[in-house]
């Protein structure tokens, strides 16, 4: 478990205890979702239609596989409750308030990029590997259209994310109850997950090292925050 104390609240937190641990355990399970999910995805190489889309037409836990991950982002959010709350009569409060509202929004278009690849994706993959060979040139056409709708989301979804972050990093800044260190590590990761977002927007999914490493560097933020308010919790009202 990560030595969070030079990071830990430092004030009287600003939420009851069963929050701040309800919180705490969304964003656990939020990761432990999205890992699960994550080993059982396959087509690791999303810039390769050709490559990858075999791959999704044989997964027969596609769909699941995706709505896990929608209900990782889902359980994140909540972590991103407990914090906004802990916050409330901070300095910065007003930026928790906004990057709240920010992250629904995030997690509103991933959750529509899910639905794109989740179910279109799987469907026009299936064409494509069913089509007879004069067909396949019109299938692919199709593939790599739908495949751009959820690059598009997907890069949207990211810039949105990234935002929110930033929002939820100024909060942690100004406020007295967290050390800064922290805040300054949600600023650097939303400036990852913008560039990574305006990266997919121009390059598609061939900049997958640098989505991936946001990836883990946002479960990071999210372990410790994790940790974070499971600790603040402990000194909470009930």
């Amino acid at each position: 478990m990560p030595d969070t104390r030079g990071i830990e609240s430092r004030g009287s937190p600003g939420a009851g205890r069963p929050l701040l641990r309800i919180a705490a355990l969304s964003s656990v399970s939020g990761i432990v979702v999205l890992l699960v999910a994550e080993s059982l995805h396959g087509g690791h190489e999303p810039g390769n239609l050709r490559a990858t889309l075999p791959i999704y037409a044989a997964n027969p836990l596609w769909e699941v596989v995706h709505i896990g991950q929608f209900l990782g982002y889902v359980l994140l959010l909540g972590g991103l409750v407990g914090l906004q709350r802990s916050i409330t009569g901070e300095p910065g409060a007003a930026f928790a308030r906004l990057g709240l509202v920010v992250a629904v929004v995030a997690v509103g278009i991933y959750g529509t990029n899910q639905g794109v690849d989740g179910v279109a994706i799987k469907f026009v993959a299936k064409e494509w590997v069913d089509a007879p060979s004069p067909q396949k040139a019109d299938a692919l056409v199709l593939a790599d259209a739908v495949r751009h709708v959820e690059i598009g989301l997907t890069s949207f979804s990211q810039l949105a994310l990234g935002v929110a972050l930033v929002l939820f990093g100024l909060a942690l800044s100004l406020g007295r109850g967290y050390q800064r260190l922290f805040g300054v590590g949600a600023v650097a990761l939303a400036a990852l997950y913008v560039v990574s977002g305006a990266l997919v927007a121009h390059k598609g999914f061939t900049v997958v090292a640098v989505t991936a490493t946001a990836g883990l560097l946002l479960a990071a933020w999210f372990v410790i925050l994790a940790v974070i308010l499971w600790r603040k919790a402990a000194r909470a009202r009930l």
